[in-house]
């Protein structure tokens, strides 16, 4: 079995310098082409395989168009099943806002560890968001045994990445632990032959960097 990681591509949210979370942004054009790039390198692997394969999106627009267009580089023939479970954070009042008027009604945390903080009214705690995302994965379908591609978003991914590495959001906040995810970026989870739950590959986006290095100096570092 496997479970198939996709992050949506570059969203509105992202180039409006609008609010993630709950935003209901689209793909620009730009995540549109990281999502096919992402597909049909998927496509490659998959070419000529009968495998069973159940498709799982978040559905928040720039989550389920992007589904939608790896579903059809792969020639899928079933359902994409949409889940509400899958969205990223809810940011409350601040879904939907420009980065400047949310932070009007942003509510800072005492420290980078709170767990049942709320950053904005109406918005969800971290322990709430993980609860969310795994409760309703693990609840849907039988994680150990089935191979699943879920497109969502990057919260989403690391939650899920945290559960199948046996951590919950207290060990996650004492051990000060992240894993980054990039926009098209494909994470691939699976059992190996120890039965062990391994990561074999993660935030992979060697589909847009043809050519480049790394991308060493690309993430965002502490100041």
């Amino acid at each position: 079995m496997m479970i198939i990681l996709v992050r949506h591509g570059e969203a509105t949210h992202h180039t409006q310098r609008l609010t993630g979370g709950w935003t209901d942004s689209q793909l620009t054009e730009k995540g549109r082409a990281q999502i096919k790039a992402a597909a049909v390198k998927l496509a490659k692997d998959f070419a000529g395989r009968n495998c069973k394969l159940r498709i799982l999106a978040s559905d928040l627009q720039r989550a389920s168009a992007s589904a939608q267009i790896i579903a059809e580089e792969l020639g899928f023939k079933g359902e994409i099943e949409h889940c509400r479970f899958l969205r990223e954070k809810n940011n409350g009042i601040a879904a939907g806002m420009t980065e400047e008027e949310a932070k009007k009604h942003f509510c800072k945390p005492a420290s980078e560890q709170e767990l049942d903080h709320r950053n904005y009214p109406g918005g969800e705690t971290r322990n709430e968001f993980y609860r969310r995302n795994v409760h309703g994965l693990w609840h849907r379908a039988d994680v150990d045994k089935e191979n699943l591609l879920i497109v969502a978003h990057k919260g989403t991914i690391q939650n899920i990445i945290f559960r199948w590495l046996g951590m919950d959001m207290q060990q996650v906040a004492a051990f000060n632990f992240s894993v980054d995810v990039q926009p098209a970026s494909v994470t691939v989870l699976g059992i190996n032959k120890w039965h062990e739950h391994a990561v074999f590959r993660l935030n992979d986006v060697s589909h847009l960097t043809q050519g480049k290095g790394f991308g060493v100096f690309e993430f965002k570092y502490e100041k």
